[in-house]
């Protein structure tokens, strides 16, 4: 099975690279990937290698609107299964920071955010996600 990835490697370059399938952690899903919406922050990564203090300093994989379909989960997941047609919420909190306890999640300190320097976004064709990021979508 492949997981090719579009990686920007410079500025206006992408190029389409073969990585590994990931394995899920107790509290993961893998999603195999159908659909990366491209907005004005993948935008400016790709022309101008930044959005503020966000610099893109090596090979980065964009895309942080995406959907897709679940194929595998960690032990602990009960939210998902296999075959779930999701959306995903591209930011991941840290979930126990005081402004994560406090329902703020958006201003967690250690907010993972797909296709912010240095993580890799969704324009992959399996990602590993924390599956509480993970919302079914109907047919």
């Amino acid at each position: 099975m492949s997981n090719r990835a579009a990686v920007m490697t410079a500025l206006n370059e992408i190029r389409i690279e073969e990585r590994a399938i990931p394995a899920p952690g107790p509290h993961e899903a893998i999603v195999r990937i159908e659909a990366v919406g491209v907005c004005g922050s993948d935008h400016s990564y790709f022309v101008r290698g930044r959005i503020g203090d966000y610099i893109v300093n090596g090979p980065i994989v964009l895309g942080h609107e995406t959907s897709g379909v679940v194929e595998t989960v960690g032990s602990e997941v009960t939210n998902v299964a296999p075959g779930d047609r999701v959306a995903i919420e591209p930011g991941t909190p840290c979930r126990n920071c005081r402004e994560c306890r406090a329902g703020r999640y958006h201003l967690c300190p250690d907010l993972v955010f797909l296709a912010t320097p240095p993580y890799d976004g969704a324009l992959i064709e399996h990602m590993r996600i924390d599956a509480r990021n993970l919302f079914p979508i109907p047919d």
